[in-house]
Formats: C-alpha cells, structure tokens, sequence
C-alpha cells in the first residue's frame, strides 16, 4: 500500500541533499587561491577594490568601513532563492565564534534587493552582515559577475590592511568553501 507521508518524506530527504553544497578539495584548500572563472584577475597580496553597498538597513556600508575595525571574509552568492547558497552561508554558523576570535567579518554579498537582505538578516542574525549588490557592480569589480542578474559564487578573505589573502571563485554552483574549511584558511593565512 502507498504510504503518502512517506513519500513526501523521502521527496524532501532526496531535495535537501541534493541542494547541500559540497567543500572544496584539499588542493584548493591549501593554495594561494582557486578560480575556473576567467574575468578574476586579482592576486593574492595585491589591495582589494574598496566599494560601498548598501546593509540590510538600508546604509551604505563600504569595505575601508569594514576593514577599520576587522579583516573581511567576502562571501559573494547568488541570491536567497538559492539552496546552495543557503546551504553554503549555514555552515559558518557553527564557526561564527571563532571567527570573532580571529577578528573576521563575515559579509554575504548578492544581488538581492535590501528588504531581501533584511529578511536573511532576521534568519542568520546580526553576527553576518548582508550587501545589496543588486547591479553586479562590485561582483564585476571583482571578476565574478555571471550574467547581467547572478554572480558566481566566491569567497574573498581580506586582510585589514585591504590585501586579498585568499579566495575561492568557481563556476560550479554546488562547489564552495565551507565554514569549517574557511576556519582552517583564515588560521593559515591571516
């Protein structure tokens, strides 16, 4: 006899794992940097783009902001509606600790309107601290504008003195540094 209820149990079983992000390998991991998208041209050790976006409160929040009081973790995604990323922003919550200890920011950048950041605010909370980059313009400055509406996902650590020390661009949407793996290169490289 068909059991209705578990069907739909398995249905979403096989839906969340199948839009959980995976880590990056260990290769990518431990290198200066990784990315398979052609437009990044910026290196490890050379200043990062400064730029303004506007917070989940609607003010305009620039990187120098950022930088005065902590080193950036840029964590750039294409948007809430998107599984991965929201898979991918949940594995930091049990770093979030540790990543006050070694002075880092996290900051999820996407092209989501602000009343839409201000909704994923409410679901992370105020330890993350979420930018409106709704034309691409900093997701270009950096090198990861997809198309003319999503960015590929990346991940930037900044040093306070505004150098790039690491980061993680691919175009693989389901591939991408987890919280636990980006622990493990802020101790290496910050």
């Amino acid at each position: 006899m068909f059991n209705f209820k578990h069907a739909i149990v398995t249905t979403l079983m096989i839906f969340i794992t199948a839009c959980s992000s995976s880590g990056i390998n260990k290769e990518q991991l431990l290198s200066a940097s990784y990315s398979d998208v052609e437009a990044v041209n910026l290196k490890v050790g050379q200043q990062a783009p400064n730029f303004s976006l506007n917070n989940s409160a609607n003010e305009k929040v620039s990187l120098t902001q950022i930088l005065d009081k902590k080193h950036a973790m840029l964590v750039f995604y294409r948007g809430e509606w998107c599984p991965y990323c929201i898979s991918n922003l949940e594995s930091f919550e049990s770093v979030l600790p540790e990543l006050a200890k070694h002075n880092v920011q996290l900051v999820g950048i996407s092209p989501d309107a602000v009343s839409t950041n201000k909704n994923t605010q409410r679901s992370f909370g105020q330890d993350y601290l979420f930018l409106s980059d709704s034309d691409l313009t900093v997701s270009q400055l950096f090198g990861i504008k997809r198309d003319e509406k999503i960015p590929h996902p990346a991940v930037f650590l900044i040093k306070q003195d505004g150098s790039i020390a690491w980061y993680h661009a691919s175009k693989n949407i389901k591939v991408r540094p987890s919280g636990e793996q980006m622990l493990e290169v802020i101790k290496a490289k910050l």
